[in-house]
């Protein structure tokens, strides 16, 4: 079902070892629809860090070895977008360490205060981060809301994970009460 691909030298980025999880078809231009292997859901545009998100996070039949080592990838992966700063000042350029900690702040505060994905977007939030940090540019809604969120559930997980490693006799699962008010 996937596609044949020539042995003409590739241009642009190496694929990722994502696709190996993955039916791909060609679109042209060198972007591909995808299929997962495990539970068969589909994307029209195949994006990899879309693919590595499915695979870490939301797909239910994915082997757990497969899911583990793509929620580390998550966790240990660079999120930002490589934006160029607005400053003049090119002294007053952020780093990317502290562009991606104040990212993983502000997706803790948005998710944690129950503040909507596309305040983000609005000119008074942007004024109000450029008052804070001139040279720090904040993520669109949409990278906020699909890459540094899942970026920052694997985190999450990661740090459950290592928290119940060593831990014994637990037991975990739902828990259902049948309470009558009357």
């Amino acid at each position: 079902m996937s596609s044949v691909v020539t042995d003409t030298p590739k241009r642009g980025r190496p694929e990722s070892y994502v696709w190996d999880h993955f039916i791909k078809e060609s679109l042209g231009s060198g972007h591909y629809s995808a299929k997962c292997h495990y539970c068969s859901s589909s994307w029209s545009r195949g994006k990899p860090e879309t693919l590595k998100s499915h695979l870490a996070l939301y797909c239910s039949q994915v082997p757990l070895n497969i899911k583990t080592e793509y929620m580390e990838i998550l966790a240990l992966g660079n999120t930002s977008t490589n934006r160029k700063t607005n400053s003049n000042n090119s002294s007053a350029e952020i780093d990317i360490n502290q562009k991606e900690k104040i990212d993983q702040a502000l997706i803790r505060f948005f998710v944690c205060c129950g503040i909507p994905f596309s305040v983000v977007d609005h000119p008074y939030f942007v004024d109000f981060i450029k008052s804070l940090c001139l040279s720090y540019n904040s993520p669109k809604r949409t990278a906020l809301s699909t890459t540094i969120f899942n970026k920052e559930i694997s985190i999450v997980l990661t740090k459950i994970k290592e928290e119940l490693k060593y831990e014994e006799n637990l037991t975990l699962g739902n828990i259902f009460l049948n309470i009558k008010f009357y």
